[in-house]
């Protein structure tokens, strides 16, 4: 049996992960089945929506850390993927929270290595934040550029000359170097990046930090009540809170209600897929930036937001529940 070329697509919150698969499968190679097993952090599961207009094959792992508990979760998930679409190419997206160490591990495991071929794991990162002491100091972010075997500064249009010169000084500065580097806005993936073959390297200590307490298996799909126009989700872990709304089909929202207080909320991370008044949009911000494109549809309405301060979620629920019908 041919192996599955399998690469990981990881970065931090925000940093644009998703759009980055997503002009990957728009570029995909038409007589090829791709799939994608996705982890979010929030429990509503925002990015499998967005994926699957694209045609890939998706598996969703919502509520956690799919690298955790000796990969339990990954495995649970990868295997039905595996089983149901039996692609030619697997992509793999992290949580932004995620260790992309464990993952490493269970995909080179013995259980899988008559079955993938795990190539370059692919980092994306906004160079901005390498002068942050905020994300410096964060053991996942460094993480995930050491075990990076592809280093992808995205967001350039935002970033001045400065962040180019100190992205450039600070990967040029990991043992073993890197395969290669790129500099792109929206996302722009050069998929020849795939090819390249891994970094051998010596084992990594996963950092304290990242261990979870909670044993458990993928989270089972999110589904509303009967009746119940709406559900909603909390999480929290590794100092950050999070909370998701699914809405039922026949809710839409004020478009320009919504837009406006989307705009101004103080919150790390927000991501959504909503039926609005004016058509479907998914809206996307990160640290206050907000980023709005239509879609040709969409079954339901979804809402995820995370920060590393637990919010108002009640009084938020509010605000949303006001703009919808």
């Amino acid at each position: 049996m041919k192996k599955i070329k399998t690469n990981i697509i990881t970065g931090f919150l925000g940093v644009g992960k998703t759009t980055a698969i997503l002009n990957l499968l728009a570029r995909k190679p038409g007589n090829e089945v791709w799939a994608v097993l996705v982890n979010e952090f929030g429990e509503i599961g925002i990015d499998g929506a967005l994926l699957k207009s694209q045609g890939a094959v998706v598996k969703e792992i919502p509520g956690g850390c799919m690298c955790c508990v000796a990969g339990l979760p990954m495995q649970v998930g990868l295997n039905l993927l595996i089983a149901k679409s039996k692609p030619d190419r697997l992509l793999i997206e992290p949580t932004g929270l995620g260790h992309p160490k464990q993952i490493i591990d269970t995909l080179t495991s013995e259980h899988y290595g008559d079955l993938l071929d795990l190539k370059a794991t692919i980092t994306l990162v906004d160079p901005r934040n390498l002068s942050n002491q905020r994300y410096l100091n964060n053991d996942n972010f460094r993480d995930q550029l050491a075990l990076a075997d592809v280093v992808v500064a995205n967001k350039t249009e935002l970033c001045s000359n400065e962040d180019k010169r100190i992205f450039e000084s600070h990967i040029a500065s990991y043992q073993p170097a890197k395969l290669a580097t790129g500099w792109v806005s929206q996302g722009e993936v050069n998929p020849e990046w795939l090819a390249h073959s891994r970094i051998a390297r010596q084992n990594t200590k996963i950092p304290r930090t990242h261990a979870h307490s909670n044993i458990s298996l993928p989270a089972a799909a999110l589904e509303l009540k009967e009746g119940a126009p709406f559900v909603r989700k909390d999480n929290a872990g590794q100092g950050f809170f999070s909370s998701g709304w699914l809405f039922d089909e026949k809710t839409t929202f004020n478009y320009d209600a919504l837009f406006n207080f989307f705009s101004g909320l103080d919150v790390d991370r927000l991501k959504a897929v909503v039926k609005t008044d004016q058509g479907v949009y998914s809206f996307n911000a990160v640290k206050g930036v907000l980023t709005v494109n239509s879609l040709p549809d969409a079954i339901d309405s979804r809402i995820e937001l995370i920060n590393l301060k637990e919010l108002c979620w009640n009084e938020i629920e509010r605000t949303l529940l006001d703009s919808s019908t």
